[in-house]
């Protein structure tokens, strides 16, 4: 009898780019698509709507999930990746599937790949499982978020109803770019000939590159997808919406920063594309002021004032900056809590942090590739910060709330795995 234990010592036997960083192979979608092949799945199993972006992918999947799922139909979530375990990538009516289906749906995929005598990668291995469960479990609507970029990434095996690009940033640009435009077409090659393109609003030569896609149509924020009148709110943001389907006012959304209209107005926006009509604004409304995203901008703890965030690149530090200081202003003192991964601008990442708080708590995630306590303490000095070092994240966050005290704010950011720990730690 295969166990849990026994089925993720399988799964992680293999090549993880998640952990090393290393593709192993030149990019290739042929094995995820022979054992998809083999299992029946193809594009006619069910409808898809396909997320990419540097940031906010996630919230644009979870958002037209819940969507989706208000309006009766059967929805699958696939994401990446997990705060806590791994069944939280693969979710159904947005439940993550349970060990028994897991364990089960893995162990099928396992005889495929040994039958057809493929070797694939660890991610490459999630996404037939997530795409062969939602197969077997009769899902209506998949909704699959990018592991990364877009024309090689795993998922891509699959054509999008319709296709979503919600942000392009400097993240992964050793693999992607070396220039934002190498990046731009990475991720535009989830867009489909026959299909939808919803597009955030990007830099002209960027947005260039997007019009450059052939026989889709196209909905793109600023042009096709207006917000207005934003404004914060207790607990998150207000603001309008009108989209090439519906006119939507007073809108709640239940998340804390800016971006994340941005991303709603995206979610809304796909499905209504997806649907070929307008959503019920009371559906929409139930949804947005209801919503909520672990690890996003997450209030977890309220005396003194937690907050974790999975921000782990310069856009999204920025974006967490630009919420702390509009949304918490008044709040002090704050104290920053940071363990990092190698491979991001680590330096341009404290700077924002800066904007915030004169205090961090660094750390490690005893990650293999987590940035030394004693790296990112020189780094956080070089760019004016009081630094206090910390062995592990949970310990590092007693420190900062006692800094704080009960009328401050303590915000740990600066990977999905610094979130996980602080908020296992916080809630347990």
């Amino acid at each position: 009898m295969w166990s849990k234990h026994d089925a993720l010592a399988w799964l992680d036997s293999h090549a993880n780019f998640e952990r090393s960083r290393q593709f192993e192979r030149p990019p290739s979608l042929e094995g995820v698509r022979a054992v998809l092949q083999a299992l029946g799945v193809n594009k006619d199993s069910f409808e898809i709507i396909h997320v990419t972006g540097t940031n906010g992918k996630g919230t644009v999947s979870h958002i037209a999930s819940e969507l989706l799922c208000a309006m009766g139909r059967r929805v699958g979530l696939f994401t990446s990746p997990h705060v806590h375990i791994l069944n939280e990538r693969i979710r159904i009516d947005n439940i993550a599937i349970d060990d028994n289906l897991l364990i089960s749906e893995l162990l099928v995929v396992k005889g495929v790949i040994e039958q057809l005598g493929l070797e694939l990668s660890w991610f490459e291995i999630v996404t037939a499982l997530g795409l062969s469960t939602f197969y077997a479990e009769g899902v209506e609507v998949a909704v699959v978020e990018v592991g990364i970029g877009g024309t090689w990434d795993s998922t891509n095996v699959i054509d999008g109803d319709v296709s979503v690009i919600t942000s392009v940033g400097h993240d992964h640009l050793e693999l992607l770019g070396p220039t934002l435009a190498d990046v731009t077409r990475n991720k535009v090659g989830i867009i489909k000939a026959g299909s939808v393109g919803v597009v955030a609003s990007l830099d002209a030569d960027l947005m260039e590159i997007v019009f450059e896609t052939q026989n889709a149509g196209l909905a793109i924020v600023g042009r096709d997808i207006l917000v207005s009148n934003l404004r914060p709110a207790l607990g998150g943001w207000q603001f309008d919406l009108v989209t090439r389907r519906s006119l939507l006012d007073d809108l709640f959304l239940s998340l804390h920063g800016r971006h994340q209209i941005f991303n709603a107005a995206l979610a809304i926006s796909a499905v209504e594309e997806l649907e070929a009509r307008s959503i019920s604004q009371d559906l929409v409304r139930m949804v947005l002021e209801s919503v909520v995203m672990a690890a996003r901008i997450e209030v977890v703890y309220r005396s003194p004032l937690v907050i974790v965030d999975g921000s782990h690149n310069l856009e999204a530090a920025r974006a967490l900056g630009d919420s702390i200081c509009i949304e918490f202003e008044g709040v002090e003192p704050i104290v920053a809590v940071v363990a990092m991964l190698e491979g991001k601008d680590t330096e341009g990442y404290l700077r924002e942090i800066r904007r915030f708080c004169g205090t961090v708590v660094v750390s490690s995630t005893f990650d293999v590739r987590s940035v030394s306590i004693q790296d990112l303490s020189e780094i956080a000095t070089k760019v004016g910060l009081e630094v206090v070092l910390s062995e592990n994240v949970p310990s590092a966050v007693s420190i900062a709330m006692n800094l704080v005290g009960d009328v401050g704010a303590v915000v740990v950011c600066g990977s999905f795995r610094t979130a996980a720990s602080a908020r296992e730690f916080l809630i347990s």
